[in-house]
């Protein structure tokens, strides 16, 4: 003798739904929503799982691009290859750099006359209601509004990426340039075509 009422709880254990009353929800929704939840549950278990493996991917291709092809290339003298499918392999110098000290990196852009690449912005939190406010603003923010403003001082990626290649190419530079406060990482890199 099998009772439906002690089948359908058993799709629903006890204490799945707590804090909510759901004696008026019939047990095949709820049966439904537990499956659909699991089945998210899941779905984000697997995009974790891909993400992962995307970023161990990353890795291999990196070391092979960075490490492995270039000392292989270094080995017999070359910096071009060409294999049997017209695919060329060209080791090229790159340099990435990114700020690790601010105070010593803008510091050192100053004393050089390179400041030109430091970008400033200014933020100004104002209320509702503010925008006759917002368009008056002008260099004297402080002693017309009474209003404080942060300011973040920052150079755009690339442009920094840019300038560190260029500084390391200029002899003058390249002997005082602070290496550890841009962050700067240099090396050879495989590139398919």
């Amino acid at each position: 003798m099998t009772d439906e009422l002690l089948e359908e709880s058993d799709i629903i254990p006890v204490g799945v739904v707590s804090g909510v009353n759901t004696e008026h929800i019939p047990t095949s929704d709820l049966a439904e929503i537990t499956e659909a939840g699991k089945s998210l549950n899941n779905l984000d278990q697997a995009i974790l799982e891909k993400e992962a493996e995307l970023s161990n991917l990353k890795q291999d291709r990196k070391t092979l691009a960075e490490d492995v092809i270039p000392t292989l290339m270094a080995e017999h003298n070359l910096k071009l290859i060409q294999l049997d499918d017209d695919t060329k392999i060209q080791i090229n110098d790159f340099v990435d750099a990114r700020i690790k000290d601010p105070s010593v990196a803008f510091d050192w852009l100053r004393e050089t006359n390179n400041d030109s690449i430091i970008k400033n912005q200014i933020t100004i939190a104002l209320d509702r209601g503010d925008d006759g406010i917002a368009e008056e603003i002008t260099n004297k923010l402080k002693e017309e509004f009474g209003i404080d403003a942060d300011r973040k001082i920052a150079i755009h990626h690339a442009t920094l990426k840019s300038f560190c290649r260029d500084a390391l190419d200029n002899p003058e530079l390249a002997e005082s340039l602070p290496r550890a406060a841009f962050g700067i990482y240099e090396g050879k890199r495989a590139k398919i075509t």
